[in-house]
């Protein structure tokens, strides 16, 4: 993908921010995350609504995930991360599986992963259920994962418009997420990045209470990223937050950076 002969003045620093919250309604937080600037590494998993110990299978996938990418990293000088990120994912479904297999009280248990890798220039990414990644271009936001769901299937098949599917009842049921069967397949894409550009990486507590129009607005406000992250927590929130809602915001920017702009390890 072109990209459109932007390019930055100096070497950019990823900037970015996670937040988690639980909501109004649950009694836990069943999410998982952790970023790091330094790798441009941005993991998110969101415990599955209804199923058991959903907070130990999404820590597990993060964990499982974050642990194969640096395995890989210290064995390869030049490692594909895309093939690594996706491989991973696949055996987080297994060691979900395994686990839930040793205990009644986790046998069911179940969750939803998105992971990017982001450098200057592009952004890559895997994914499995309807935790999103998100990209604001020029005031545009644009969907770059597609939700494994029933709905989706609606869509794709033209019975549905995305209209019509984000207030679907059945919109969160799932036919792919980490834990739920013996094998997975993530879904995986590379998308070229333009100065400018921002990315939001969410689970469905945010995208189930905040219509895509106010996430726009939202994500492309001129404030600091954490400032940004926390104003969409808060609006989930404001809707009703029915859910855990947890997102990771993240950019380049070459600007001269004060170090507090700068994203840290968090986990």
């Amino acid at each position: 993908m072109p990209d459109g002969g932007k390019t930055w003045e100096r070497a950019p620093t990823l900037k970015c921010a996670a937040r988690t919250d639980i909501g109004l309604i649950r009694s836990r937080n069943e999410d998982s995350l952790w970023i790091d600037a330094g790798r441009g590494w941005l993991l998110l998993a969101d415990g599955m609504g209804g199923h058991s110990s959903g907070d130990l299978a999404s820590a597990l996938a993060v964990n499982y995930v974050l642990d194969s990418l640096l395995a890989t990293a210290e064995k390869h000088e030049a490692p594909d991360y895309i093939e690594a990120l996706a491989g991973s994912v696949v055996d987080a479904n297994t060691a979900i599986r395994n686990a839930g297999k040793q205990s009644n009280a986790h046998n069911s248990m179940g969750a939803t992963f998105i992971g990017a890798l982001l450098k200057p220039g592009e952004v890559s990414y895997a994914y499995v259920g309807d935790s999103r990644l998100y990209l604001l271009r020029d005031g545009m936001l644009t969907q770059l994962s597609r939700d494994h769901t029933l709905v989706q299937e609606f869509v794709n098949a033209g019975h549905l418009t995305t209209e019509m599917a984000q207030y679907h009842p059945y919109r969160g049921l799932l036919t792919r997420g980490l834990g739920v069967h013996d094998e997975v397949e993530p879904d995986t894409g590379i998308y070229a990045l333009h100065p400018g550009d921002r990315l939001l990486l969410c689970t469905d507590g945010l995208t189930d209470m905040v219509e895509d129009h106010e996430i726009a607005v939202l994500l492309g406000m001129p404030v600091r990223v954490g400032e940004v992250a926390v104003s969409l927590i808060e609006a989930a929130k404001s809707a009703g937050g029915r859910d855990n809602i947890s997102v990771i915001v993240a950019w380049f920017d070459d600007q001269v950076q004060h170090d507090d702009d700068r994203c840290a390890a968090y986990r």
